[in-house]
């Protein structure tokens, strides 16, 4: 019975993590598509420069995201990459929170790093004690 409990448990933590990781990757298609991080975060893209450092940005997420969908398969990179992912969640959170009013839309994007985070730390959590 333990041992069906356990499994249950690490099932439920790696599917938390994949959660987050899935939510590092979605702004990956911004990449792509200009106009979905114009929609996602409802900023205007003037010009080619702000253009790139969203792609840029959307980059920065997949590789997030990625990493964190790796580590599910090998758990010696866990660590790192939920640190990671949490600092991204996490900062996030705080600079949207240090720069009230922000519209809407990053409203949104917070809250859903929020969850991010929740995410990261009960599959984390979860994961852990499977482990000992």
């Amino acid at each position: 019975m333990i041992s069906g409990v356990r499994e249950f448990e690490k099932n439920v933590g790696r599917g938390l993590l994949g959660v987050a990781a899935l939510i590092n990757l979605l702004p990956g298609v911004g990449a792509i598509s200009v106009s979905f991080a114009r929609s996602a975060y409802g900023v205007s893209i003037d010009g080619v420069d702000m253009a790139v450092l969203l792609r840029h940005r959307a980059v920065l997420f997949v590789i997030l995201g990625v990493g964190l969908l790796v580590s599910l398969f090998r758990p010696q990179l866990r660590t790192a990459a939920v640190s990671a992912n949490a600092v991204s969640f996490g900062g996030f959170v705080l600079v949207a929170v240090l720069s009230q009013p922000v519209n809407a839309q990053l409203e949104r994007v917070a809250w859903i790093d929020v969850a991010g985070l929740v995410a990261l730390g009960l599959g984390s959590v979860l994961l852990r004690r499977c482990r000992s």
